[in-house]
């Protein structure tokens, strides 16, 4: 079996493309028995062209279909063999010194299902500007990560074992395939773990807390994840870990909403303000101290329109029908 196989995934990334690929090779370079598969979705620009020039395997994914990158690394991992799988996506460069380390721990640890790593975001502009991180002689124990996203995220180191036996990412997901894969390693019995070293410097120049972020992400259907979750986890026993470990993020504001209409019914209806007004009371309270933690009212108010999308889309999510991911069959190239 090959040792290592390594999935990027892309999508009009002419930018930074060469950076990831020379970051992959040089960091397996002592690998002898290794595979690089680049998955990119129908790019417009040169990134296939570029990619092209380097010892790896090119997928593409026409045009006219779905492009997630769910979609992209499950298309990958189909066409590996590797006895652990590295994931990482388009906008990000591999640092060196983390793969031996995490190799290591997968090694010795039997029960390790995935390892990542700290995630360095920087502008684009930055990338020539960038420092190596200190070299570490020993790095310290991982740390498990318990429950919830971790911070690699798309960028983790998996096991093939682990991986066939719970599933790879889930094509049919919009977004939120990364905690859902975790949640479905940890119910297993195996762990996540984290090195307490950089895996990837993250390359992106989209403003988190913009008004034009958080429409671009609807308009790529980036809030429908959390519903189809509970679509998909309604019956196997996982939808209470699922809740417990997502729901935060956008039942807790469903529930919140909910509550509003209500009260709001109950003031039209029986004229009696009361839990309206308390309803009101309670939000502008949150409002205001999530502005002082951000120490700004606009962030805050973004943030707030960004968690009322996401209760949409959880209610879109919810309507959505699940299909096996097994299912799946994209039209590549």
């Amino acid at each position: 079996m090959i040792e290592l196989s390594v999935v990027l995934i892309s999508k009009n990334q002419a930018w930074n493309i060469s950076r990831l690929i020379e970051s992959v090779l040089q960091a397996t370079s002592s690998i002898i028995s290794k595979e690089v598969i680049l998955v990119d979705s129908a790019s417009t620009d040169e990134t296939v062209e570029m990619a092209s020039r380097y010892p790896i395997s090119i997928v593409r994914l026409q045009p006219g279909q779905r492009l997630s990158p769910a979609i992209g690394r499950y298309t990958g991992y189909k066409r590996t063999q590797g006895e652990f799988v590295l994931f990482l996506d388009g906008d990000t460069e591999l640092v060196q010194g983390w793969l031996g380390p995490a190799l290591s721990v997968m090694r010795e640890i039997p029960r390790a299902g995935a390892v990542t790593g700290r995630v360095i975001n920087l502008l684009p502009s930055a990338a020539e500007e960038r420092t190596a991180p200190p070299e570490k002689t020993h790095l310290d124990a991982p740390r498990e990560v318990l429950w919830g996203s971790y911070e690699g995220g798309g960028a983790a180191l998996y096991k093939r074992s682990v991986l066939e036996l719970v599933g790879t990412f889930n094509p049919y997901l919009t977004n939120d395939e990364e905690p859902e894969l975790g949640l479905r390693i940890r119910n297993a019995g195996y762990q996540i773990l984290e090195l307490d070293y950089p895996i990837v410097r993250h390359y992106n120049n989209y403003p988190p807390e913009a008004i034009s972020t958080v429409l671009s992400r609807r308009r790529r259907n980036f809030f429908l994840g959390s519903g189809q979750c509970l679509r998909y986890h309604s019956a196997d026993g996982m939808l209470w870990p699922y809740i417990r470990e997502r729901g935060r993020w956008s039942l807790v504001p469903a529930l919140w909403l909910v509550a509003g209409v209500a009260s709001l019914s109950r003031y039209l209806i029986a004229r009696d303000p009361t839990w309206f007004r308390l309803w009101v009371l309670v939000l502008v309270l949150l409002l205001t101290g999530a502005a002082f933690r951000k120490r700004s009212l606009r962030r805050a108010l973004v943030a707030a329109f960004n968690r009322l999308l996401m209760v949409e889309g959880l209610f879109r999510g919810l309507l959505m029908k699940p299909s096996p991911p097994e299912s799946f069959h994209a039209n590549v190239e």
